[in-house]
C-alpha cells in the first residue's frame, strides 16, 4: 500500500515538474477589443483609401489602447451615403455637405481637417485648350467627380453660375474620383472638369511631366474642410478621446511623419455649428441649381 502511495507522489510530483518546466500557459481568451468602423468618403480606388489611411487607423490604436479601427471603403459616392444613412460606419471622414446630410441620421462633428485654405474647387484644362472666359464654357461638356462633391462639383458650379454661365446648359459627365476627373482633363476628352486644390496639387507633384499639359482656369472661394463625425451611440470618452488623438498627429514627435500622405493628417477640434457656412452655400445652391437629393437638408425637401 506504501509503495501504491510513493509511486503516486511520484507521478504527480513528475507532471507538477514538467508544468513547471512548460512555462504558465494561461487558459481561456485574451480580452476582446473594442472595434469601430471608420468610413471614408471615396474621394479615390478602395485600395487607395486603405492605404492611406491604415497608419492613421494604427496611431488611434497606440492611443486609445484596447480598441481596433477598421477603415471601410466604398464603391462610389453613392454607396458611400447610403452607409452614411443607414449609420453603417461609427466614425467617418465625409465631405462637408455629406457631414451636414449625416446630422439628421445621428452624426455629429467632433474634429475637421485643416486648411480651410485648400478646401477650394477648381477648373481645370488642357493647356492647349483653354477656355478664356467662363461663359465660353456655356453648351460645353464638362467632367466632374460626383454629383455630392462638393468642392469638386458643386463649388465650381456654384461659381459658374454665379459668373452668369447657365449651368442647366452644360453637359455633365460623372467620372468617379478626383484623380478621374484630372486625367480627364490632361487628356482632353472635355472642354474643362473640376478639381480640388489639394488633389490636383499632389497629382501635379506626382506627374510632373503631365501637370505642365494642364492649366488651372479658376479656383472658387473656400468652405470649411471635411469633418471627422461620431454616430451619436459611441461613448462620448471614446469619441473625445479620438477627436483629440487626430488634432495630436501631426504635432507628435514620436511618430515618423513620412507615413502619411502629404496634407492628409492635420486636424483641429470643431462642432456642428463650424459648418454653418455649409449648410448656407447649399441652401444657395439649391434655390440656384437644384441640389442632389442625398445630401438635400430635410428643410428643402
Amino acid at each position: 500500500m506504501r509503495i501504491a502511495r510513493l509511486v503516486a507522489f511520484i507521478l504527480l510530483a513528475g507532471v507538477a515538474v514538467t508544468a513547471f518546466a512548460q512555462g504558465y500557459k494561461p487558459t481561456g481568451s485574451a480580452p476582446a477589443r473594442e472595434t469601430y468602423v471608420f468610413g471614408i468618403h471615396p474621394y479615390t480606388n478602395p485600395q487607395d483609401l486603405f492605404e492611406a489611411y491604415a497608419p492613421i487607423m494604427r496611431y488611434l490604436e497606440s492611443k486609445l489602447p484596447g480598441t481596433r479601427f477598421e477603415v471601410e471603403a466604398s464603391r462610389d459616392y453613392g454607396d458611400y451615403e447610403g452607409k452614411l444613412a443607414a449609420r453603417r460606419f461609427h466614425f467617418s471622414l465625409p465631405n462637408p455637405a455629406q457631414g451636414v446630410a449625416s446630422f439628421e441620421h445621428g452624426y455629429r462633428v467632433i474634429a475637421k481637417m485643416t486648411p480651410d485654405d485648400d478646401f477650394r474647387g477648381l477648373f481645370i484644362s488642357r493647356t492647349g485648350d483653354a477656355p478664356a472666359m467662363p461663359r465660353d464654357l456655356a453648351g460645353k461638356t464638362l467632367c466632374f467627380t460626383s454629383a455630392t462633391a462638393l468642392a469638386g462639383t458643386l463649388q465650381p458650379l456654384m461659381w459658374l453660375h454665379d459668373q452668369g454661365v447657365d449651368v442647366k446648359s452644360l453637359k455633365i459627365r460623372y467620372v468617379g474620383s478626383q484623380f478621374s476627373s484630372i486625367l480627364n482633363a490632361w487628356n482632353g476628352e472635355f472642354d474643362a472638369c473640376g478639381s480640388t486644390s489639394r488633389f490636383f496639387r499632389t497629382w501635379a507633384r506626382n506627374n510632373p511631366d503631365k501637370a505642365t499639359d494642364v492649366k488651372v482656369l479658376w479656383r472658387t472661394p473656400p468652405l470649411p474642410h471635411n469633418p471627422v463625425v461620431a454616430r451619436d451611440d459611441v461613448p462620448a470618452e471614446v469619441a473625445t478621446r479620438v477627436a483629440r488623438a487626430l488634432v495630436e498627429l501631426s504635432k507628435d514627435p514620436t511618430v515618423d511623419q513620412s507615413q502619411f500622405r502629404v496634407d492628409q493628417q492635420h486636424f483641429e477640434l470643431a462642432d456642428n455649428g463650424a459648418y454653418a457656412p455649409v449648410g448656407a452655400f447649399l441652401r444657395r445652391y439649391d434655390a440656384a441649381i437644384g441640389l442632389p437629393a442625398q445630401i438635400k437638408p430635410p428643410a428643402l425637401r
